[in-house]
């Protein structure tokens, strides 16, 4: 049975999605932050320099990652069931990567901290070369990443977020770092949609 493509356009668009579920939380969020920005401008540049060097933890989070991607590649599912919080969710995209996608290439991490709870972020940038198509289609995940023993689980199924999660998601979608990175994806994904009809017509909804 052939799948459907609605996989592939979630991998490609997912920076999108998360922008839609987080939208109008963030935009009380940023009315909150204005109230107290009078309050917080005489540590900005104590905290500024305190920031500046990144937590020696996230080496650990990327390697966690870029492990994640390998496995994905290689349908490991024996490895993936330990990776993820709801494999099944992951099984149904997998099942469509096999049909569809021949490799991720250019794989970047953006990690951040989650406040007051040993939690992650992860900003996962790409260039998603799907089978029969030149032109590989530059897409953007972000994913919630919890401790687990001396590794992570990926929290990757939206309708489990707890009130935290969903907070930590808005409040990270906020910063001006991550808001330039999905501008950026979204330039190139544009910008990769006009030189190339074959991949235009793919990605269309069906």
């Amino acid at each position: 049975m052939k799948l459907k493509k609605s996989t592939i356009m979630i991998l490609v668009m997912s920076w999108i999605l998360f922008l839609g579920v987080c939208f109008a939380a963030f935009y009380q969020l940023e009315q909150m932050k204005e109230a107290r920005a009078a309050n917080e401008k005489i540590f900005k540049d104590q905290s500024t320099e305190q920031i500046s060097e990144e937590p020696a933890e996230y080496a650990d989070v990327r390697k966690f990652m870029a492990d994640y991607y390998k496995a994905i590649q290689r349908d490991d599912r024996e490895k993936l069931k330990t990776m993820v919080e709801d494999y099944q969710e992951l099984e149904k995209q997998q099942d469509s990567l096999e049909q569809y996608i021949e490799e991720y290439q250019d794989l970047s991490y953006r990690v951040e901290s989650v406040q007051d709870s040993g939690d992650y972020i992860v900003y996962v940038s790409y260039q998603l070369k799907i089978k029969g198509i030149k032109t590989p289609a530059p897409g953007m995940t972000p994913y919630y990443l919890a401790k687990k023993g001396d590794s992570f689980l990926i929290y990757n199924n939206e309708d489990h977020d707890t009130e935290a999660v969903r907070t930590a998601k808005q409040e990270s979608l906020g910063r001006k770092e991550n808001k330039e990175l999905i501008e950026k994806v979204n330039e190139e994904y544009e910008e990769a949609l006009k030189t190339d009809d074959q991949l235009k017509n793919f990605l269309k909804d069906e």
